[in-house]
């Protein structure tokens, strides 16, 4: 009887023994899924944080304005891309037109037009239109005008233009925008009778490229900088048979 007795003690203990065991195994298995599941957020949350930025400056002023990939990864490319290279002889502003006292009221929406307007003549090629999200322009947008380089700052909202330009940068300030010259100015009106102003004299002005804030994002800029980490033979945006949209989506999984 005491024989059996140690017996199943000893069954029950070693039964305790085992399961704790395995629970302690599946906790560690448990642990560590969560310690990569935690990693992988934080690092979509390094991603997402990261702007990439640029500026333009002239004698009138300078505007910085954050990149948006999210709405527009090829024209976004094709901006930093010049940005990066520090030099952009062919860029200019040859539009400003001022935001009227009566815009958005009763359906008022100009002339005049509410933006400043110039060329990137210098971009390796034509950005495609990219608005997949129909998002309406906004005041600080920095937008590309369809089948060209031309592009615009929005002044005031343009709820009347729809979703028809692409959006591939916001101005973080637009305080400099008024010491930009409006005048003298000529006007010209089209076949629909818009009349619109154009600057007599054009205004030079340069693209640069500023590094992301972060410290510990230095890396993403390496990356941008050096084209060879992305596996590809060169970073030659003239040549129609590279998608800067999966370059960008090479440069987001390396970060």
């Amino acid at each position: 009887m005491q024989k059996l007795g140690i017996t199943v003690f000893l069954v029950l203990f070693f039964s305790i023994y085992l399961h704790s065991l395995a629970d302690g195994t599946r906790n560690s298995a448990f642990i560590g899924y969560h310690e990569a599941e935690k990693g992988l957020k934080a690092k979509e949350q390094q991603r997402k944080s990261t702007d990439f930025k640029v500026k333009i400056s002239s004698p009138f002023g300078e505007f910085i304005i954050k990149l948006r990939p999210d709405l527009a990864p090829d024209t976004c490319l094709l901006v930093w891309e010049l940005a990066q290279k520090g030099i952009c002889p062919n860029c200019k502003f040859y539009r400003h037109e001022p935001v009227p006292m009566n815009w958005g009221q009763e359906g008022f929406y100009g002339p005049p037009y509410a933006l400043l307007q110039g060329s990137l003549q210098d971009l390796a090629r034509q950005p495609p239109f990219e608005n997949a999200q129909q998002l309406q322009v906004k005041k600080g947008h920095v937008c590309i005008i369809p089948n060209c380089k031309e592009f615009f700052i929005a002044t005031a909202d343009h709820p009347e233009w729809g979703a028809s330009h692409t959006i591939f940068g916001e101005v973080e300030d637009l305080s400099a925008e008024p010491s930009y010259p409006f005048e003298p100015f000529h006007t010209a009106t089209n076949s629909d009778k818009i009349t619109t102003r154009w600057l007599d004299n054009s205004y030079a002005f340069n693209l640069t490229s500023i590094e992301p804030v972060p410290v510990q994002q230095q890396q993403q800029l390496q990356v941008l900088q050096q084209p060879q980490l992305l596996d590809v033979k060169q970073l030659d945006l003239s040549q129609t048979d590279i998608s800067p949209g999966v370059l960008l989506d090479r440069m987001e999984e390396s970060f």
